[in-house]
């Protein structure tokens, strides 16, 4: 039995449906199996609770083998911080875990987690990081670029953007690079970790075959739409007081000071990992938005 949580999630989702089309058996941690109808009909075992409810963890966690912990949110919200989803939430289920003897716990990072990150995201990521770590469990660490692929939300709001703009909006110099990768080749990477002992206490950084610069991304998505527009530098110095005032009317801003933080910042890595860990020949971002982007879109 291998328990997921965060299955009702962007690469939750695509992961559970992957491990189900393999006959893995599967349980997952939602906070509403009433809403988790995709789960049910892949007859998956639905846990209700959530990461700071230990006794439902620990009811989740019982007679499970492997655990694969994909919560983590992006910006913070009312009750659900970097530091307790994270950190708090990530100690209070290896705890579960722990008492359970689960043999091999999966944590998804981010690329760009280190000691000394600027951003918030960041900076919890890897206290999570050093409590899986330090947890006596043996582990699997995978730190993926940016995803995207279908339920992407990334991709599809900057997809609304710019079909409703009349031109191509880059913050910053978006000189940037990032390395996307398709949701396909993540689900990927984590079958293969989960279902085998080749991975165990070993750190993957994962990323596409392409570093692109946020501005590349940015146009590439428009050639995906079939939208031609000049683009337009959006100064840091102007986007810094707005989204300041955005995280403070909205509850779900569209821009954050943590995430002008970390567009500022590379987030590449090798293909080492992706190709010879996991065994992928990872898809090229043009080719993977083409299997999705028109559709959902819209366009």
């Amino acid at each position: 039995m291998i328990l997921v949580t965060g299955g009702t999630g962007f690469v939750g989702s695509h992961l559970i449906r992957q491990m189900r089309k393999q006959g893995l058996h599967v349980r997952a941690l939602v906070r509403n199996p009433e809403k988790a109808k995709e789960l049910k009909d892949l007859k998956v075992e639905l846990i209700p609770g959530d990461i700071a409810d230990r006794e439902a963890l620990d009811d989740a966690a019982a007679g499970v083998e492997r655990v694969i912990h994909l919560v983590g949110i992006i910006q913070e919200a009312h009750g659900a911080t970097f530091q307790g989803v994270h950190v708090e939430g990530t100690r209070n289920l290896l705890a579960a875990a722990k008492k359970a003897g689960v043999r091999h716990f999966l944590y998804q990072s981010a690329l760009g987690t280190r000691p000394g990150a600027r951003s918030e995201y960041h900076k919890t990521k890897w206290q999570a990081e050093e409590l899986v770590r330090a947890s006596g469990i043996p582990f699997t660490i995978l730190r993926p670029s940016l995803i995207y692929g279908s339920g992407d939300q990334f991709t599809l709001r900057l997809a609304e953007v710019i079909r409703q703009s009349p031109v191509l909006p880059v913050i910053g110099s978006g000189k940037s690079k990032v390395q996307p990768i398709y949701i396909d080749d993540v689900v990927s990477c984590l079958v293969k970790a989960v279902t085998s002992d080749a991975s165990l206490n070993e750190i993957y950084e994962i990323g596409g075959p392409e570093q692109l610069t946020y501005e590349e991304v940015t146009v590439a998505i428009a050639e995906a739409l079939g939208i031609k527009r000049p683009t337009i530098h959006m100064p840091l110095f102007l986007m810094r007081p707005m989204a300041r005032v955005l995280e403070t009317v909205l509850p779900k801003p569209p821009l954050t000071t943590e995430q002008l933080i970390m567009l500022q910042e590379d987030n590449v890595c090798g293909v080492r990992d992706i190709c010879e860990a996991c065994g992928n020949v990872p898809v090229r971002f043009r080719d993977g938005l083409k299997r999705f982007l028109g559709r959902e879109s819209g366009a």
